[in-house]
């Protein structure tokens, strides 16, 4: 369906004929209110002389409604108000006529003729009234009817799909209370649905609309699984309904062969929309994140996302899998983990030769190794930016021209929210969670974009709002989320859109605000298996680029080694790569990887592990010649050595006789300052019972001339606690402190 606005088609000589007969037949009704008193009263007067029934009149009134009024208006094709205009003035008209004849016109007196020619008046002008105004009201129904038919047979509607285009604009006039007109209509290919675009009238918008699909799948009492889809159409105040007579997601459908050639530039398929056509998702600038909750098919959609890399031609991969020690990869790896002799072939396989390559370029198993790769990522794009900064003044762009020379780089983080999510102290992680927002922020141009999954799409659970903000290609799987919470984190109020019916796995919302981008709509993954990577691997193994050479070289030796034995130790069991295997670079590979990263050109010197060997037996031997001393007294007592669990204070038990207690231990080498020293010996000298709180302490240093800011003395009293020093009662304002009791 087209979506565009139609026009009326030049109406036939058979066609005006008929109008013209309607013409008269409606208009007719202007002159049947004189008719029918004219009727009434020579009725009337000829049964008032002649001795006619009163009830007679009622008779024929009644058959006249049910006949002309009521039969012929249906044959007509009369709307219900004009059926009750006509068969009104029928009734009245003979109900009239009975009342004079029973009353004996002959007897009457002047008054009571005035008052039956009267009340014949004001029967006959509402009777016209009633007809003028039901005249005007099918006449606009014929108008809408004749439009829809031109705009139908303008569409090219068949006319077996005329009685559904008639049944969905009376529900809509239902259920949303509104008049809107045709303008084309389509079936599904696949006979799964239909599409109807209408014209809104004037004043009435689409997303007022929209809130009326659930109401209206409801109406047409579709099976459970079918939506109603209502989205804007190309021309504004139009819009399509988008309705599924079957569910499109019970319907599993493989990966499409061939893997043809791809490019970022041209957008790459990540799934099939409710008409089975492939969703078309443009990267180059566009990072994502994928909501799945535990068996939506998120790894079955990873599958489908790493094969469209594969295809392109301008594209290459890196993967970081934290969670699963690098298992979502693994499929992709098998192919070159065969040509090396570190993996059996299937049954009845021959073994791929020795220069087949992994079909993920990079990958990281461990939070160290993931560390480096995102600093070789930021060090490629710092040196893309001067390598390239010619090449993009000839072109006349600020964005790398990417190609097979100079790829896209997409680094897919499995689970990546949950890097993202860290809130502790660890400072890897730290570092981490603060180089994934950063590749996310200031690496665009250069051609570098993330793909990051998340069970949850809170900020809570992302752990930087960065993450939604740099993303505009979202999915939101709802296999197993009744509420269809995660398409509401990601898409807000999805209007016209009922998520919680998408229980198909691989099935959800996805949306791309991108250029050449659409609104959240329903989707559905293909069907993968994990022969599917290793399929993807050997037929694009000639089309897939490699990492162009000053990125490689800013990428430094951490990128040159990364399949070294050491390095994938997590995917091979420990198994020592084959000699043939190593490269140039393989040798002397030392654990310490961020010492041999290189940025912009410039190379750290790395140290081989003999050296590194040798440094420490060096470092050992010099530390076995230094002098033994006696460990210092305090308070003119030698210490004593550690008797376990013996001397800790627990809760609840009784204190350790004074000969066993231990004097907490002193460790003021990191401080260095005499006013902690002093804050020890004012809170001893108060005794065990005393409390203090900090302004006291400080008053006292004060009084004995010893300067010190509040918020430090907050701080070593803090960690004179946790050391055993010193004990501490009550939280924030009400905090004291006070000696150990003897």
């Amino acid at each position: 369906m087209t979506g565009q606005a139609v026009s009326k088609p030049r109406r036939g000589a058979s066609e005006q004929t008929h109008l013209a007969i309607d013409w008269v037949a409606g208009h007719g009704n202007v002159s049947a209110p004189v008719a029918m008193a004219t009727t009434a009263a020579a009725t009337a007067s000829l049964g008032a002389w002649t001795g006619l029934p009163g009830a007679w009149p009622l008779v024929v009134g009644a058959v006249g409604a049910a006949t002309h009024g009521v039969g012929l208006g249906i044959r007509r094709r009369l709307s219900r108000p004009s059926l009750a205009v006509r068969a009104a003035a029928w009734l009245t008209a003979s109900g009239w006529t009975s009342t004079v004849i029973m009353s004996d016109p002959t007897t009457w007196e002047a008054s009571n003729w005035w008052a039956a020619v009267g009340s014949l008046a004001a029967i006959a002008v509402g009777a016209g009234a009633g007809l003028a105004r039901a005249d005007v009201h099918e006449e606009a129904i014929d108008e809408s009817r004749r439009a829809m038919q031109a705009a139908m047979a303008e569409a090219e509607v068949a006319r077996e799909d005329w009685a559904i285009v008639d049944q969905w604009i009376n529900m809509i006039q239902v259920v949303a209370r509104v008049d809107v007109t045709p303008a084309g209509f389509d079936r599904r290919k696949n006979g799964t649905g239909f599409a109807l675009e209408v014209s809104l009238p004037i004043g009435y918008t689409a997303d007022r609309f929209q809130a009326y699909a659930t109401a209206l799948a409801e109406a047409a009492r579709l099976p459970v699984g079918c939506l109603v889809n209502i989205s804007r159409a190309r021309k504004q105040g139009h819009i399509v309904i988008d309705v599924d007579t079957e569910d499109p997601s019970t319907k599993a459908i493989p990966y499409p062969d061939g893997y043809a050639p791809l490019s970022v530039l041209s957008g790459i398929p990540w799934g099939l929309n409710r008409i089975g056509e492939e969703l078309v998702v443009h990267m180059r600038e566009a990072c994502a994140l994928i909501l799945g909750p535990p068996g939506t098919g998120k790894t079955t959609l990873l599958d489908a996302v790493l094969t469209g890399f594969a295809r392109c031609t301008d594209t290459i991969v890196f993967g970081i899998d934290v969670g699963k020690k690098g298992d979502a990869f693994v499929p992709w790896l098998m192919p070159w983990m065969e040509g090396q002799g570190l993996a059996s072939p299937l049954p009845n396989t021959a073994r791929l030769p020795k220069e087949t390559r992994p079909g993920v370029d990079w990958v990281a198993a461990t939070l160290d190794e993931a560390d480096v790769m995102l600093d070789a990522l930021i060090g490629i794009a710092e040196n893309r930016l001067t390598e390239y900064r010619e090449l993009m003044r000839q072109q006349d762009t600020k964005l790398l021209p990417v190609s097979a020379k100079i790829p896209m780089i997409f680094c897919v983080v499995d689970e990546g929210a949950e890097m993202l999510a860290y809130q502790g102290m660890d400072p890897l992680k730290k570092r981490v969670k603060a180089k994934l927002v950063s590749v996310m922020r200031t690496t665009r141009a250069m051609g570098i974009r993330l793909i990051l999954t998340a069970t949850d799409g809170n900020i809570s659970s992302l752990g930087d709002s960065a993450v939604r903000k740099y993303s505009p290609v979202r999915i939101a799987l709802t296999c197993t989320d009744p509420e269809g919470a995660g398409a509401a984190k990601l898409f807000g109020q999805v209007r016209g859109l009922d998520a919680r019916q998408l229980r198909a796995k691989g099935s959800g919302v996805i949306g791309a605000s991108t250029d050449f981008g659409f609104t959240p709509q329903p989707f559905r993954t293909w069907v993968t298996a994990p022969s599917l990577a290793r399929d993807a691997c050997l037929a694009t193994e000639q089309t897939r680029p490699v990492l162009d050479e000053p990125s490689a070289r800013a990428a430094g030796d951490v990128y040159r080694e990364r399949w070294a034995p050491e390095r994938i130790a997590w995917l091979t069991g420990g198994i020592p790569a084959a000699p043939a295997s190593a490269g140039p670079n393989r040798p002397g590979v030392t654990t310490d990887l961020r010492s041999r990263l290189r940025i912009k050109g410039q190379e750290t010197p790395a140290a081989t592990t003999n050296d590194q060997e040798e440094a420490v037996a060096k470092f050992l031997a010099e530390l076995g010649k230094l002098p033994e001393v006696d460990e210092p007294e305090r308070d003119g007592k030698p210490r004593r050595q550690f008797k376990g669990l013996e001397g800790l204070r627990i809760r609840g038990q009784e204190t350790p006789p004074a000969d066993d207690r231990q004097e907490p231990e002193q460790d003021f080498a990191d401080a260095g300052s005499d006013w902690k020293q002093a804050a020890l010996r004012i809170i001893r000298n108060t005794g065990a019972n005393v409390w203090l709180s900090t302004s006291a302490i400080r008053a006292q240093m004060e009084a004995d001339g010893i300067q010190v800011n509040r918020s430090a003395l907050s701080t070593w009293l803090g960690d004179m606690v946790r050391r055993g020093e010193i004990n501490r009662r009550g939280t924030g304002p009400q905090t004291e402190y006070g000696a150990h009791g003897e």
